[in-house]
């Protein structure tokens, strides 16, 4: 991502930093008495280190364990609490999962038992003191991992309802473009063509302003789906369409129809397909299924055909008409013509007895040329 970089929700860049004041603050306390003065000095090296260990990893555990070592040359004073800041320098390091986060705990915890309690306490108490410091270096790990882990799951969750949202604006954009872009579009096709037959001004003027204002919501619109597709979709993923997501609408289509009683035989010879054609031609295809249904004759074969004819692409849609069927061209058709002419292609239906036939021509883009 170029520019500033966004945090998680489960980051918590504060945590450290939180810790960090509060065992200052501790050490503050409990040091308040000593007339020894670099104590506080060291007390502050240890906890900036600390504050520091997860957004600058060398540089805080540096400081941590350059503080810790002071203590092993300071001969007949006890070491702060500050020293417990190892704790957090680990935790930060499991969280971030550093490279080096195992030798950086074996290393850690040995320089807090030597400076802790070798050092100070009696023989008695090294094992005891050993275990209780073990047991801290152990949580301490275990809450850097499931912070981590809890950290990429929200990660993930997150990248998925991205998804979902860009696959949502996707669909919406398809299904707004097909169904209300295309009808407005065809309204004012209808409305320009009952001009030539309106009888008195008042209709005219009328029907005037339809065509206009559907031509003019027809742009908005389209304009606005553009806007929709482009913030659903990011540089880096693939086109909307190709070759295979037409295969497989005509494919889902072909079950569709055998669902419906139909015996269907399909086929898609085509090799290469810009996006836009391929959109085009599941849309075109989609139509011709849903026409075969509205009007077919129930338990007829029909034919989904989809190859190429020199520099075009022709899509071939048989099927029998069933008897009441006047099959008169239809809004679906009207949308199906001004689909392919936006692309330089055209539909033409073949009627022969009762053989029922939808031809769409598109020509060959340039990576047809290519």
């Amino acid at each position: 991502m170029i520019g500033r970089r966004r945090h998680s929700v489960g980051e918590a860049r504060w945590l450290e930093p939180g810790l960090a004041a509060l065992l200052f603050a501790v050490a503050l306390v409990l040091n308040s008495g000593e007339p020894w003065r670099p104590i506080l000095a060291i007390d502050l090296v240890c906890c900036v280190g600390a504050a520091l260990s997860y957004r600058f990893p060398v540089i805080g555990q540096a400081m941590v364990a350059v503080g810790m070592g002071v203590w092993l040359f300071i001969p007949d004073v006890l070491a702060s609490v500050s020293g417990m800041a190892y704790l957090i320098a680990v935790m930060a390091a499991t969280r971030r999962n550093v490279a080096w986060k195992i030798p950086l705990v074996i290393g850690f915890t040995a320089l807090g038992y030597v400076t802790l309690i070798w050092r100070l306490g009696p023989s008695s108490q090294y094992l005891a003191g050993g275990i209780v410091l073990l047991t801290l270096t152990v949580v301490a790990v275990g809450a850097g991992e499931l912070w981590r882990r809890w950290q990429r799951l929200l990660h993930l969750e997150r990248e998925k309802a991205e998804a979902e949202l860009r696959a949502f604006r996707l669909e919406l954009a398809r299904d707004l473009h097909d169904t209300v872009a295309q009808t407005l579009s065809a309204t004012a096709m209808r409305a320009n063509l009952a001009l030539a037959d309106a009888t008195s001004d008042e209709l005219r003027k009328d029907l005037e302003w339809m065509a206009t204002e559907c031509r003019s919501s027809a742009h908005d619109l389209r304009q606005i789906l553009g806007r929709l597709r482009a913030s659903g979709v990011s540089r880096a993923e693939p086109e909307l369409a190709s070759i295979d997501t037409l295969r497989g609408t005509v494919e889902a289509q072909a079950e569709r129809l055998r669902a419906a009683g139909f015996g269907v035989t399909w086929q898609v010879g085509i090799e290469r397909l810009s996006a836009a054609r391929a959109q085009a031609l599941s849309a075109v295809t989609t139509e011709a299924a849903n026409n075969i249904v509205r009007h077919a004759a129930p338990g007829t074969p029909c034919e989904l055909d989809l190859a190429e004819d020199g520099a075009d692409v022709v899509a071939t849609f048989r099927n029998v008409s069933g008897p009441a069927s006047s099959r008169r061209p239809g809004m679906g058709l009207t949308g199906v013509r001004e689909r392919l002419a936006l692309l330089g292609g055209d539909s033409e239906v073949r009627r022969s007895g009762s053989q029922w036939e939808l031809v769409a021509r598109l020509p060959h883009g340039v990576e047809w040329e290519g």
